[in-house]
Parts: structure tokens; sequence; C-alpha cells
């Protein structure tokens, strides 16, 4: 099985590849980004870059970060409104996706729900055996796979 794993980020969206089976084995990662372009422009071109990756990667699912708070309500209803497109996205190409709350994949990840990003990046990489330096978006996209792994079978609701 093939699992892509999404940070949705307006800056930056980190996106991470594994493929699951016997054993686990990291296929691929990147960083999108589109900062100089403002508005439905930007979102456009998130949308197109997300859809290359899906139809280069081919997943069988998608495991996406929620967000449900932030200091600016501004960049919460822009960085929902790219979640929305990421969303319809999926449903579109007939992938199925599972989300979780940060707090829920740094739990999975370290153990503690407030773990800092340098955390879960380095429980990450100790997890992946991962020895190259990674973004902390891409570490966080790995993260949301790890944490649907870990919870898969429980309380994981796909849609």
């Amino acid at each position: 099985m093939k699992i892509l794993g999404i940070d949705p980020g307006l800056h930056a969206t980190g996106i991470a590849s594994l493929e699951v089976g016997d054993e686990t084995r990291v296929l691929d990662w990147e960083i999108i980004k589109h900062t100089n372009i403002k508005g439905s422009k930007r979102i456009h071109l998130y949308y197109k870059s997300l859809s290359e990756t899906i139809d280069r990667e081919k997943p069988d699912l998608m495991v996406m970060e929620k967000v449900f708070r932030g200091p600016n309500t501004g960049t919460l209803i822009k960085l929902g409104e790219l979640r929305g497109v990421y969303l319809l996205l999926a449903e579109m190409k007939g992938i199925p996706v599972a989300e979780f709350t940060p707090r829920e994949i740094k739990q999975s990840v370290t153990g503690s729900g407030s773990s800092s990003k340098t955390q879960v990046s380095y429980m990450v990489k100790a997890i992946l055996n991962i020895t190259e330096e990674i973004p902390l978006d891409v570490s966080d996209a790995f993260g949301t796979i790890i944490c649907y792994l870990n919870k898969k079978g429980s309380d994981v609701r796909i849609h």
C-alpha cells in the first residue's frame, strides 16, 4: 500500500510517500512552495502541484493534518481553503483520506502531544531510518503517516 502524507501550509506544504507492506519503505518526499503569488492563483498552483504528485505517486491513501486553531483567523481561513482544495483533489482522484490533529500526530510519533517540530523530526527520522536532513514540513508529513499506521484498526475514520 502506498500512503501519501500531507502537512498543508500556505508557505510550504510538506509531502511524504511511504510503501507499507511486509516492511515499510520511504519512497519520496518533497516541499511544495508558491509564496510569491497570492489568492486564488496560489491555491490553483498548490492544486496543480499536488495533482502532479498524486499522478506520479499513485497513492492508495492520503493522510493529512487537520487544522483547528491558530493565532490569526485570516491565516486559518486561507489554510482551510487550501485543505479544502486538497480534500477535493483526493475525492476527484478516488483516494480515501484520513485526518489527524497535530496533537494526535505528536502523541503518536513522540509519546507527547506537546512535542516540538524538532522532536517530531528526530523521532520520524529514527522510526523510518532516515539519515539525511529533511525539512520540518516533510517530517510532519511523515508523522501523519506514522500516526495512521499506529492507529490503524482502532479509531481511524477514513472518508
